[in-house]
């Protein structure tokens, strides 16, 4: 089962899946069309179910996308929060609009234990996918092993002698301007 399946598995069958690309570009996979940040914005607003994976990951990356919103739809308003609101977000929340909604308990009570448990399987899942070796650490393993091989023949060869004083040599690796009767 692939992930893209996983992810759609868990929104339900009204959920609208919004593809995010490398270069930014959003796609809706439902309508087969581009949209923009304002379009999701409007889906939300009539109160549409909308679910963004990032198409390499296949990430959910649905409260990025709708805190980019938020942020930049607050740019556009006359009004900004009040100043003294946006430092006491800095000041007791680390500059995380959500860690401070958490400590003025806007969020419901499980809310920092399941963030937590998503955190933990995501942190289990990067452990997994870093856990393969890349193809320079097989070739460099391999590369390895050849030259240990390669120097326990010669070792070998010089060290076994038989009755009649003749040299039992192990041939080394072929190469392409020596033969393997040597």
């Amino acid at each position: 089962m692939n992930t893209e399946n996983t992810m759609a598995g868990k929104a339900n069958m009204r959920t609208k899946i919004i593809k995010r690309y490398q270069n930014r570009k959003l796609y809706d996979t439902q309508q087969s069309c581009y949209v923009t940040l304002d379009d999701i914005a409007k889906m939300i607003r009539a109160s549409e179910d909308v679910m963004v994976i990032d198409n390499k990951s296949k990430n959910d990356i649905t409260a990025a996308t709708l805190t980019q919103i938020i942020f930049e739809s607050e740019k556009k308003v006359a009004q900004f929060a009040p100043l003294f609101t946006l430092r006491e977000i800095i000041q007791y929340g680390n500059g995380s609009i959500s860690n401070y909604l958490a400590k003025l308990g806007a969020f419901p009570a499980d809310y920092a234990e399941k963030q937590a448990a998503q955190a933990h399987a995501a942190a289990v899942e990067a452990s997994l996918k870093s856990s393969k070796p890349s193809y320079d650490d097989l070739k460099q393993t391999l590369d390895e092993r050849v030259v240990s091989a390669a120097a326990a023949s010669k070792v070998a060869s010089t060290a076994t002698q038989t009755g009649n004083n003749n040299v039992e040599v192990t041939p080394d690796l072929p190469n392409s301007n020596r033969s393997l009767n040597n």
